[in-house]
C-alpha cells in the first residue's frame, strides 16, 4: 500500500512539474509577442486579429505620398556632400531624422581612418534592384578587405515624398 502511495505521488508530482513547464513556456511565448505588439497585454494574452494588426501597424503610410525626390536624386545629392565632406548635409538631406547622430559618427569614423575616397568609389555607382511604393532596393560593388563585394543599399519614402537612405 505504501509503495502504491509513493507511485501515486511521484506521477502525480511529474505531472505537476510538467504542467507547469507547459504553462511557463506558453507564458514566455506569450511574453514575447506581448514584447512585439502582435498580442493582447491582458489574460488570456490572446493574439490581435489582422483588422486590428492593420489598424494599429498601417503597412503602407506614405504609399500615396508623391514622390518629390527620387533615390537616384537622393543618393546624388549624399555623394556630392561627401565629396565637399560636409557631413551635416550629407547625413540631413539624405537620412530619416532618427539616423542623423549614428550616421555623422559614422562618417566622421571612416575619414578618420582615411576610407572616405573608397567610400565615395564603392557607392558611385548604384543598380535599382526593387522598387515599390516605400521602399526601395539599389545594388553596389563595394570593397572590402581589399576585395570587391556586392553590397546594397536601402531607401525608404518619407511623408513628404522625398526617398531617404534606410542603410548602407
Amino acid at each position: 500500500m505504501r509503495t502504491r502511495t509513493l507511485v501515486m505521488l511521484l506521477v502525480i508530482s511529474i505531472v505537476v512539474i510538467v504542467a507547469i513547464a507547459a504553462f511557463y513556456g506558453w507564458f514566455l511565448v506569450k511574453k514575447d509577442r506581448i514584447a512585439t505588439g502582435t498580442a493582447k497585454p491582458y489574460f488570456p494574452y490572446s493574439d490581435y486579429s489582422i483588422d486590428e494588426l492593420n489598424k494599429m501597424y498601417p503597412q503602407t503610410m506614405n504609399e500615396n505620398v508623391k514622390t518629390t525626390q527620387t533615390p537616384e536624386q537622393t543618393h546624388a545629392k549624399f555623394i556630392s556632400a561627401l565629396k565637399a565632406e560636409n557631413f551635416d548635409e550629407a547625413v540631413e538631406c539624405c537620412f530619416l531624422e532618427k539616423d542623423w547622430k549614428d550616421m555623422r559618427e559614422a562618417l566622421e569614423e571612416v575619414k578618420n581612418d582615411g576610407q572616405l575616397d573608397l567610400m565615395m568609389s564603392d557607392l558611385s555607382e548604384i543598380h535599382k534592384e526593387m522598387l515599390l511604393d516605400t521602399i526601395a532596393t539599389y545594388s553596389y560593388t563595394g570593397t572590402s578587405k581589399g576585395k570587391k563585394v556586392g553590397a546594397t543599399m536601402e531607401f525608404v519614402k518619407d511623408e513628404k515624398g522625398i526617398w531617404r537612405i534606410k542603410s548602407l
